[in-house]
C-alpha cells in the first residue's frame, strides 16, 4: 500500500515509482499518484514545523551558534506568548520551549486516549481542525495542568507541535507562519508547487499535521535538512547549528521509555525536535499517519520520501518499512 516512493542520493533521483492501484491511495482529491500530485503528510508537518522554527530564529535572532539558539530554546513559552497566562493559566506558561519540541512539555495529555475513551488528539481534532471552534491558544488554556510523577517525562503530543507553531508566528511579530513559510521557506528550497497547510480560526498554522506537498518538494524539504540548512544556490537559510541540537541526539535525555505507546521495541526509536531517530544510528525521520517519511541518511547523503496508504498503524510494518528503506539507500548508485 505504497503510494509513492522516491530516493534522492548524491543530489540525484535513483528511483521513483507511484501506485497506480484505484482501490488504495485515495484521498480528498481525485488526482491520480504521481509527481504533481499533492499528498497529505499528518505528522511530517510536525518536522516541517520545528524547521521553521529554526530558520525563524536564524533570521529573526541572527542565530548563529548553539549558545545563540539555546537563549531562545531555553525560555519559556508564557515569556513568548504571555496570553496563556490569563485566566486560567495554561500549563505551558512555565514550560521551556526546548521541553516541548522534545516532547517533554510535562503538561497532562494523552494523544491516545484511555481505555479507548476519547483522546486529547481527538478533541484538538474536533475543536480547532474540524469546527474551528477555537484557536490553538484557546485550547492550550483547556490544559492547566502538568503531569504527576515525572513531568518532563516523554510524552508525544500534537497540542506540544501546534504550540511551538503558534510560538513561530510569535516569533515573528509581522508575519504569519503560512506567509513565512511560503515566501522564506519554500521558495528557498526551490518547491515545483505550492503547498497548502490547514490554519486555526485565528489563522495560525496548524502544527501537528495538516500540510499537503508533492514528493518532490518533500524531498528538496529533505534536502534542506541533509545539508544542513543549505539551500540551492549554497544559501545557508538556516544556521548550521541549530541542526546540531534539532537532529543529532544527545544521550539519554531523547530516549522513549520502553512503556511509551510511541516506542516501538522491534526498531527501537528516539525522539528530537519533532524528528524520530533510529537507535544507535545516524539516520533519523520525519513520519506521518498511515506510513508517510522523509528519512534523512546523513552519512549517506541520501532522502527518502515515502507516501503509504496503511489503514491502520503497524508496528511491524515501520520496522519493515525501516529495512526496505536502508536496502533502497545500499542498492542506489
Amino acid at each position: 500500500k505504497v503510494c509513492a516512493l522516491l530516493v534522492v542520493k548524491s543530489g540525484a533521483v535513483r528511483f521513483q515509482a507511484f501506485n497506480r492501484d484505484k482501490h488504495i491511495c485515495k484521498d480528498e482529491g481525485s488526482e491520480p499518484d504521481g509527481r504533481t500530485k499533492k499528498y497529505g503528510v499528518a505528522s511530517v508537518a510536525k518536522s516541517i514545523t520545528s524547521t521553521l522554527l529554526g530558520q525563524i530564529i536564524t533570521t529573526r535572532y541572527r542565530a548563529r551558534t548553539r549558545a545563540d539558539f539555546d537563549r531562545i530554546l531555553t525560555q519559556s513559552i508564557g515569556d513568548f506568548i504571555p496570553e496563556l497566562v490569563e485566566g486560567i493559566p495554561s500549563a505551558y506558561v512555565n514550560v521551556p520551549l526546548d521541553h516541548v519540541l522534545r516532547m517533554r512539555s510535562g503538561v497532562r495529555w494523552s494523544e491516545y486516549g484511555w481505555h479507548g475513551l476519547f483522546s486529547g488528539a481527538d478533541f484538538f481534532a474536533l475543536m480547532v481542525r474540524k469546527s474551528m471552534a477555537q484557536s490553538i491558544l484557546a485550547f492550550a488554556h483547556r490544559y492547566p495542568f502538568r503531569r504527576y510523577g515525572t513531568p518532563t517525562a516523554f510524552n508525544y503530543s500534537a497540542l506540544d507541535a501546534a504550540v511551538v507553531a503558534a510560538t513561530a508566528e510569535r516569533l515573528l511579530e509581522d508575519s504569519s507562519l503560512v506567509s513565512f513559510m511560503e515566501t522564506e521557506f519554500w521558495a528557498a528550497i526551490g518547491a515545483e508547487a505550492d503547498a497548502t497547510w490547514g490554519v486555526d480560526k485565528a489563522g495560525t498554522a496548524i502544527g501537528p499535521c495538516c500540510l499537503r506537498a508533492t514528493v518532490g518538494d518533500l524531498a528538496r524539504f529533505g534536502l534542506l535538512v541533509l545539508n544542513e540548512g543549505r539551500a540551492p544556490g549554497q544559501r545557508q537559510i538556516i544556521a548550521r547549528s541549530w541542526f546540531e541540537i534539532a537532529t543529532k541526539r544527545t544521550g539519554d535525555g531523547d530516549k522513549i521509555p520502553d512503556d511509551s505507546q510511541s516506542q516501538n521495541l522491534g526498531c527501537r526509536l528516539e525522539y528530537r525536535y519533532f524528528w524520530w531517530l533510529r537507535d544507535k544510528r545516524n539516520d533519523f525521520t520525519a513520519i506521518g499517519r498511515n506510513g508517510q517519511f522523509v528519512h534523512i541518511y546523513p552519512d549517506r547523503d541520501t532522502v527518502i520520501v515515502q507516501i503509504s496508504d496503511w489503514d491502520t498503524w503497524s508496528d511491524p510494518l515501520l520496522c519493515e518499512t525501516f529495512l526496505a528503506h536502508d536496502a533502497l539507500e545500499a542498492a542506489a548508485r
